[in-house]
């Protein structure tokens, strides 16, 4: 999909600053990091850990705050929202992908994606209809029904995709979302967040892999707390077809 339509961007963060402090020990983890995204983008944010990736996720996802900085979503100042506030934007506009899954395995892999409605003022009718339509979108029709205990670990990924997509969030965060599979059920994970790209879905890709970090439209590489390099991805090798076909 192509980059942004030349209006507000989604995101923009202005010298954002991180600082833990402990005791007298104050640890600097962002340095005064600027950029902005685009509705429709496929980021990654690539870096070594320490770097400052998770961190500065946490804080475009709402959960956690930065010490100094402007953070604008959706042309909003959310720099200094209550933690009240940052939870509803959380539930509301933001949906999370992370290397350990997270299911509960005594759920069906449709429970799990019924989940992340729980808290959403709708019927029981309208959330199992998006929660199959979720589970659909990523080619696990066939085991909706299925416990998560019976599934592979890139089927068990892809049922997380479908959770966080299923409340039709703003941006999807993908941390590390191959970490812990193989190869073969990394590239249908990485397929399935081109596809989504390509319909619409801001995705943000949080990872240390070059290899899967060229997934994305746009890589913005981080070192020690600040950005080392912003460029476009000139050629993504984008699957037809593929996986959600079969």
């Amino acid at each position: 999909m192509a980059n942004g339509n030349g209006g507000t961007p989604l995101i923009r963060v202005r010298d954002l600053r991180k600082d833990y402090v402990d005791g007298d020990l104050e640890t600097p983890v962002l340095k005064g990091v600027s950029f902005g995204i685009e509705k429709g983008e496929f980021i990654a944010i690539m870096g070594p850990s320490g770097s400052g990736k998770s961190t500065l996720m946490h804080i475009l996802g709402f959960l956690d705050h930065a010490t100094e900085g402007m953070y604008e979503f959706d042309g909003k100042d959310v720099s200094r929202q209550s933690d009240d506030d940052l939870a509803l934007m959380r539930r509301d506009r933001v949906g999370f992908v992370f290397q350990a899954f997270f299911l509960l395995p005594e759920l069906s892999a449709l429970d799990n994606v019924k989940l992340a409605l729980a808290y959403h003022d709708i019927s029981d009718r309208e959330r199992d209809a998006r929660a199959v339509e979720a589970i659909e979108a990523v080619g696990l029709g066939h085991r909706k029904d299925y416990s998560v205990t019976r599934i592979s670990g890139g089927e068990k990924q892809r049922v997380a995709i479908a959770r966080a997509l299923v409340s039709k969030p703003a941006v999807i965060f993908a941390d590390e979302p191959t970490g812990n599979l193989d190869s073969k059920s990394g590239g249908v994970v990485m397929e399935i967040l081109e596809d989504l790209n390509e319909k619409g879905n801001t995705i943000i890709l949080v990872t240390h892999e070059k290899e899967t970090a060229e997934h994305a439209n746009r890589i913005i590489s981080m070192r020690d707390g600040v950005i080392e390099g912003d460029v476009t991805v000139q050629a993504r090798k984008s699957a037809k077809g593929g996986m959600l076909n079969k």
